[in-house]
C-alpha cells in the first residue's frame, strides 16, 4: 500500500425550510434532498435534533483519491443544497488525508 493516499470530505449543514410547521411538512423535501446527494454517490445523514420542524442539520460525506476531485465533489454538494427548498443557515467543510505508512 505504498504511496496510497486517501482524502474524506465531509459537509454539516444546518438548513432551513421557514414554511414547515410541522416535521411531516419538512420530511418530504429532506427526503428529496438526500435522495439527490445519493444518486450522485454522496453519503448523506440527518444529524443532531431531529424534532425540529423547521431545522435540519445533514451530514455529507465524499471519498476520493485525488484532493482535487474531493474539492470539486463537494463544491457540486454544496450546490445541491443551495438549489433545493432549504435556506443554508451555515455549513461548515472539513478535509481529511490518510497516508499509509511506508513498508520500508
Amino acid at each position: 500500500m505504498d504511496d496510497v493516499r486517501v482524502y474524506t470530505g465531509t459537509l454539516v449543514a444546518d438548513l432551513v425550510l421557514s414554511y414547515a410547521r410541522s416535521m411531516k411538512e419538512r420530511r418530504k423535501p429532506l427526503q428529496a434532498l438526500v435522495q439527490r446527494l445519493r444518486n450522485h454517490d454522496f453519503a448523506a445523514a440527518q444529524v443532531g435534533p431531529a424534532d425540529l420542524a423547521q431545522r435540519v442539520f445533514l451530514a455529507i460525506g465524499a471519498v476520493s483519491g485525488s484532493e482535487g476531485q474531493l474539492g470539486e465533489r463537494l463544491d457540486a454538494a454544496e450546490r445541491m443544497l443551495f438549489a433545493s427548498e432549504f435556506e443554508v443557515a451555515d455549513l461548515q467543510r472539513q478535509l481529511t488525508t490518510y497516508s499509509a505508512p511506508s513498508s520500508s
